[in-house]
């Protein structure tokens, strides 16, 4: 009994000391001065050069290299792994037309993981004295005045404007949807290296130029094995040689016309 006495007797004093400010009670000077090096501590952590970027790993674009990626989106190596802001970066590069979706993970300590879905040209479509640089969905990618890449020059779609970004708003309709999936297929069967010109300024009689071959698809009823087709017969035709293809109804025999 007596200790319990002795016991209750200093938890009243302690109490008692805590409420009028004794010296069991932190104050508030002492606590924000631990506060404060807590966070130096962490901060110190954090900066350390364990944390300097040392890989950035990209995934590598036909439009943009590694470097001018990094250097679109500031990261280099040396750079601090948490003060780097990968929400910045996805915003810069999501803006950019050639950039469909990305993926920015930091693997600690010293790693950042850069992953992009790109669009990619399929083709071209004149407007004025330029082209408009489109992806297989008919997006304009970009606008310039030439083109070096063998790629379709898209002709016969009427529209009167575009925006980067997004798809032609073409008067004509169906045959901006056909070029959209003819751009699919040939994208399918590796098509899209040799074609010079596609017309579709008639739906009925869509006609492809590969070299100096004239092709006639016809519509686009069996597009798939037309266009698988045609990537077989001009592969066994001479660059050099002039001529025709009519591979509108594939039930006729496939005969290679010559041009006198």
């Amino acid at each position: 009994m007596a200790f319990k006495k002795k016991a209750d007797k200093l938890e009243n004093e302690y109490s008692a000391k805590e409420s009028s400010g004794g010296k069991y009670k932190k104050s508030p000077a002492k606590k924000l001065l631990f506060l404060i090096v807590i966070v130096l501590a962490v901060f110190a952590v954090l900066l350390s050069p364990i944390f300097n970027i040392k890989q950035i790993n990209i995934t590598e674009m036909k439009k943009y290299s590694k470097e001018e990626i990094c250097s679109m989106i500031g990261v280099a190596a040396g750079g601090n792994l948490f003060a780097y802001s990968s929400q910045k970066a996805k915003k810069i590069l999501t803006a950019n037309t050639y950039v469909e979706s990305v993926q920015i993970k930091k693997s600690f300590p010293n790693t950042i993981n850069i992953e992009i879905n790109e669009r990619k040209v399929r083709g071209y479509v004149p407007y004025m004295d330029s082209y408009l640089y489109i992806d297989e969905y008919g997006r304009v990618l970009e606008i310039k005045g030439s083109f070096t890449d063998p790629l379709p020059v898209v002709t016969g779609l009427k529209f009167s404007s575009f925006q980067l970004g997004e798809k032609i708003e073409a008067e004509n309709k169906d045959a901006f949807d056909e070029v959209v999936v003819i751009a699919q297929v040939m994208t399918k069967y590796e098509m899209l290296d040799t074609v010079v010109k596609l017309d579709v300024s008639n739906t009925e009689k869509i006609t492809a130029y590969v070299n100096k071959i004239e092709i006639n698809l016809g519509n686009i009823t069996n597009c798939d094995e037309k266009i698988r087709t045609m990537a077989a017969v001009v592969k066994q035709i001479p660059e050099k040689d002039r001529g025709s293809l009519d591979l509108s109804d594939l039930s006729k025999p496939i005969v290679f016309k010559y041009l006198t």
